[in-house]
């Protein structure tokens, strides 16, 4: 009997992007399934695959893997035996695998990943919503935004939002200013909206807007660089992230994708939480 339905567990030691565009690539063939995605991203220890393994009894379906370390390897490989769960590297055959699960012959369509889906219109309008509340512009509109970013000058928000968006994710992003309060009352119609501080270390920090400021041929900005304000500001920034219990991420030596592959980390984590959540309550039910 064909199944309607996957949830499927991508999981990487990096930003994934091997992985999910595989299985993306594979799962095009299968149109009429509707896939539910985990996505594990920066698996690089044991403890990672404790919260996989509990992830997997709560929603068991298929694991697809792209990790280098033996050790973690074989833990992922005796995890998804122990729990009968099928599992793939995405170096090996993967299409035979989805056809066994899934009940379904694929389709020999080429291509079909790169067709103007809904999926591909999703990823457009991520970009333009990106587009539309970049640097807290429209803040006033948050309540469509999924993930929202947050961080001195020069943090990285708006190419990890952008990154976020061509993955199809509604990111927008702020910039905090000194002496200027974050507009909390904003986030009261986004009750279900993820904020995200970001930081930074802030000698890196500093040479980075020295940096940006010669690029522009602005030497009358002193204050910009001087790093005894970054540091000021970076304090004031973390002090608003601590009182409002956002998670933190220090983007000092990461790259834009491993940034965004550890909001999407995030993000992906509050989703399995609010999925267990609804899931109790209609075992209540």
């Amino acid at each position: 009997m064909a199944n309607s339905s996957l949830h499927i567990h991508l999981v990487s030691d990096s930003t994934g992007e091997t992985v999910h565009q595989v299985a993306r690539a594979a799962l095009a063939q299968f149109p009429d399934v509707q896939i539910f995605e985990h996505i594990w991203t920066l698996v690089r220890t044991p403890a990672h695959v404790e919260t996989i393994a509990s992830a997997l009894t709560r929603n068991p379906g298929i694991l697809l893997y792209s990790v280098v370390d033996p050790e973690i390897r074989r833990l992922i490989e005796r995890l998804c035996s122990e729990s009968n769960i099928p599992s793939l590297s995405v170096l090996d055959p993967l299409m035979d695998m989805l056809s066994s699960v899934l009940g379904y012959r694929q389709n020999t369509r080429p291509g079909g990943q790169h067709k103007l889906d809904k999926a591909y219109f999703d990823r457009m309008a991520a970009v333009e919503f990106a587009v539309n509340h970049d640097d807290g512009l429209n803040m006033d509109r948050l309540k469509d935004a999924q993930i929202l970013l947050v961080g001195v000058s020069r943090t990285s928000k708006t190419p990890t939002s952008m990154y976020l968006a061509n993955r199809g994710y509604r990111v927008a992003n702020y910039a905090l200013v000194p002496n200027v309060d974050f507009p909390l009352h904003l986030l009261e119609n986004a009750p279900d909206l993820l904020v995200v501080g970001l930081t930074t270390d802030a000698k890196r920090l500093s040479m980075v807007r020295r940096n940006r400021l010669q690029h522009m041929s602005d030497s009358q900005n002193d204050t910009y660089a001087d790093l005894d304000n970054i540091n000021d500001e970076l304090k004031s920034a973390r002090r608003l992230f601590s009182g409002q219990n956002w998670p933190v991420l220090d983007v000092s030596r990461r790259s834009i994708e491993e940034t965004a592959a550890a909001v999407l980390h995030l993000y992906m984590n509050k989703r399995e939480e609010e999925l267990n959540t609804e899931i109790a309550d209609e075992t209540a039910l």
